[in-house]
């Protein structure tokens, strides 16, 4: 497996750490199964092998550890490996003090979780983490379970330092709900592209669509976070039909960098956004919505016929909390993404992969070859994954008509309590598992599995870390966002775009910007 260099430059990386779920109830005998070589190999050893694990990848830290007799997920490890494990799991907020004690006393965990690429090099660089590269090949299927741009951020200095943690969650915060009663009531269809959409908004703000003879209704609404960032309140959204997104979003094309937030097409997707603004389709209280609670209020409220909100607020709960709030359940749908005018058709963009499983570098060739073999069995093997994803078979899931059915969300408060223990050991889900997370209602799992497919690649902007010295920094991106605004509502009209880029050069000093971005895809092999 071919792995880019990275500098130590780019050390720090977002990390992404998807919403999950817990479930419990009563234990039944599961008999495990190791699966191919190595891994079977590692099982018929005579001497069982104690690895040590340092789990703050838990999806619950207060949940306590169970003894081995009970603790089922641990019995299958421990058979199917032939080891013993030693599981700790970190309190939270205390993980890296717990780690960095345990190192500087010499007990270094064998197998250790880590939440973000810029420990796992930190800790690389100090010594405390071996070298997989020279082990991996004997692991296909364990390759192949993760992206290749997963495995990239487990590259450091031309060598493979981790193992992916697990899947991020994608294609559910950012569903395109729209209101399905209103379009029938309008005799309109789903729109497509970014003109239908804008038809289909003005309809909703023009014609009365809830019928009660008031000028109530608009046709969408999004917002901007306390900072001023457009990032994941839906306006985003709406650029990304065009191709762009704001201030961080970074593609490297013809071995060249772009900087969306300042390319041509972002002044289209202001250009369109401006024209909604005009057309008095966006809600006003958008300069207000500041909180994801917001806007959930908005959607309750059933005054808005067009949002970006997560697939789950078509959960059962939710709705009640509209019929609480508007008296009714609008019959809100998820659709699929308008298709831009370039043939951009994107939900929102993959996490990048910031969390990692490493080793210790004081574990010899045989303790790295049964680590492996056990992160291979836990996340490749068919059989076990229910076991592990799920939680215990005849009570957080089971075989219904064939198929695998979670029943996590069946369970009683008690019985989800009695076996928190098993979020210990969720790590190896599919962030694209609807059966994972157990949805109630049938068309969320639908919203959910058909969002997957407008799921766009990681932008290798991702990869970029600050430059120290860069003391413009902070000023430049909030001057993008300040001027993004401005477009949008007017406020600056759009004829004054080069001025704004003119003082971005002058001003920011966006050259030093660029080179800097260039330089460091440079050192990780994006930029040739």
């Amino acid at each position: 497996m071919q792995r880019n260099k990275i500098s130590l430059l780019v050390l720090a990386t977002i990390v992404g750490l998807g919403t999950l779920l817990s479930g419990c109830g009563d234990q039944e005998e599961v008999k495990p199964t190791a699966s191919n070589s190595p891994q079977s190999e590692a099982s018929k050893s005579t001497n069982k092998m104690k690895i040590t694990m340092f789990n703050q990848g838990t999806f619950n830290a207060a949940a306590p550890i169970p003894p081995r007799e009970e603790d089922i997920q641990r019995q299958m490890l421990e058979k199917a490996l032939d080891i013993d494990l030693d599981m700790m799991i970190p309190q939270a907020g205390q993980a890296t003090t717990k780690l960095n004690t345990l190192i500087a006393g010499g007990d270094i965990p064998d197998l250790i979780f880590l939440k973000s690429r810029a420990d796992l090099a930190q800790y690389y660089d100090q010594g405390v983490l071996a070298d997989l590269t020279p082990y991996l090949d004997q692991f296909p299927e364990l390759q192949k379970r993760f992206s290749s741009d997963s495995w990239e951020a487990m590259s450091y200095q031309g060598k493979t330092i981790g193992v992916p943690g697990y899947d991020n969650v994608n294609g559910m915060s950012r569903s395109f709900f729209i209101r399905n009663d209103w379009l029938k009531k309008l005799n309109m269809e789903v729109p497509t592209t970014p003109d239908e959409l804008f038809e289909v908004m003005k309809a909703f703000t023009e014609k009365d669509p809830d019928g009660n003879g008031k000028n109530d209704t608009y046709g969408f609404i999004g917002g901007m976070n306390k900072e001023g960032n457009l990032q994941t309140y839906g306006f985003d959204s709406l650029m990304w039909m065009f191709g762009v997104n704001p201030p961080s979003a970074i593609e490297v094309k013809d071995n060249q960098p772009i900087f969306l937030f300042i390319d041509p097409k972002m002044k289209e997707a202001l250009a369109y956004i401006h024209k909604m603004m005009e057309a008095n389709v966006v809600d006003p209280d958008w300069v207000t919505m500041n909180t994801p609670d917001l806007l959930d209020q908005k959607l309750f409220k059933g005054k808005v016929g067009f949002m970006i909100r997560d697939a789950r607020r078509l959960e059962p709960d939710y709705q009640q909390k509209m019929k609480e709030i508007s008296g009714e359940v609008p019959e809100w749908i998820v659709i699929p993404p308008m298709k831009g005018p370039y043939g951009d058709q994107i939900v929102e963009r993959k996490s990048f992969q910031g969390n990692s499983w490493a080793i210790s570098a004081k574990a010899d060739k045989d303790k790295i070859i049964r680590i492996l073999s056990m992160l291979n069995y836990l996340f490749t093997d068919k059989e076990a994954y229910p076991n592990f994803a799920y939680g215990i078979k005849g009570i957080h899931w089971d075989v219904v008509d064939g198929k695998i059915k979670n029943k996590t969300s069946e369970l009683s408060k008690e019985m989800k309590e009695k076996y928190l223990w098993v979020d210990h050991y969720r790590m190896p889900r599919r962030g694209d598992d609807a059966e994972y997370f157990s949805f109630q209602n049938p068309k969320t799992t639908e919203a959910f599995t058909n969002n997957q497919q407008y799921v766009g690649p990681t932008l290798p902007g991702n990869l970029l870390t600050a430059d120290p010295s860069d003391t413009l920094a902070a000023d430049r991106t909030r001057f993008i966002n300040e001027s993004l605004v401005k477009f949008m509502t007017g406020k600056e009209p759009l004829s004054n775009w080069d001025n704004f880029l003119q003082t971005l050069d002058t001003k920011f000093d966006m050259q030093k910007y660029k080179e800097t971005a260039i330089k460091q895809f440079k050192e990780a092999g994006i930029i040739k």
